[in-house]
């Protein structure tokens, strides 16, 4: 591979241990000739997917607000091309399996290796095409009455009202967190009564319509331990 290719080729490093993070992982890549940017957790992470592309995802599986697992589900469903390298500190075959179980491309365990990161990665650039599609969410909105979500190619997805409810709070803080509190409240009358299983079947629910109907899912990504963000 040239060195245009290598510098090309970026790289997102997901590690909440910052000293790992910014005195050996960076650098190493950045001498590598990888484009590499580090961030401590999920949310930075899927701000930093909104405005950038990523072909690598380097990612640990014990991020302070979301688990690597999950992390690693959602992006393979909404970017199935991009090469996902998950680091953990365990080392057993049934945290392997849940890792592969959830698309991930290569199980690193820590300590670890530098020169097994590296030819990892650079076989995940072999096999991965890298190429500059729009982000598959691009120019999706809500239409003015908040009953559409509609689609840069004039499609258009119906809502239903609890839909409609949960969308509009979401679409009113793009790329913010919303709670969980805040969602609920805005789809009952009685928020005591209110299941919160119900959101969670209502989102699941709701992208798997998006999913259906254009061949990508909705972006609405899980923040663990607050509710949920509107990454379009």
């Amino acid at each position: 591979m040239n060195n245009a290719d290598a510098v090309r080729t970026r790289i997102a490093v997901v590690e909440d241990d910052a000293e790992l993070r910014e005195e050996v992982l960076l650098p190493l890549l950045r001498h590598e000739g990888f484009e590499a940017v580090g961030m401590p957790s999920a949310l930075s992470l899927y701000r930093d997917l909104v405005a950038t592309r990523f072909d690598l995802i380097l990612l640990d599986v014990g991020l302070p607000d979301d688990d690597g697992f999950a992390i690693a589900r959602h992006l393979r469903n909404a970017a199935p091309k991009i090469g996902l390298v998950m680091l953990t500190g365990h080392a057993s075959d049934t945290s392997r399996l849940r890792g592969l179980e959830a698309g991930v491309d290569a199980y690193l365990t820590k300590p670890i290796d530098a020169a097994e990161l590296v030819a990892t990665l650079r076989n995940l650039e072999r096999r991965l095409d890298f190429g500059e599609p729009a982000p598959a969410q691009a120019g999706w909105k809500l239409d003015a009455r908040g009953w559409q979500i509609l689609l840069p190619d004039g499609r258009a997805i119906e809502l239903s009202l609890p839909e409609r409810r949960l969308m509009a709070q979401l679409a009113a803080m793009p790329k913010e967190p919303v709670t969980r509190e805040a969602l609920i409240a805005a789809l009952a009358e009685d928020v005591d009564d209110f299941d919160p299983h119900r959101l969670e079947m209502l989102i699941h629910r709701l992208r798997k319509k998006c999913l259906q109907a254009t061949g990508h899912e909705l972006p609405v990504r899980t923040v663990r331990g607050v509710g949920y963000v509107l990454a379009w």
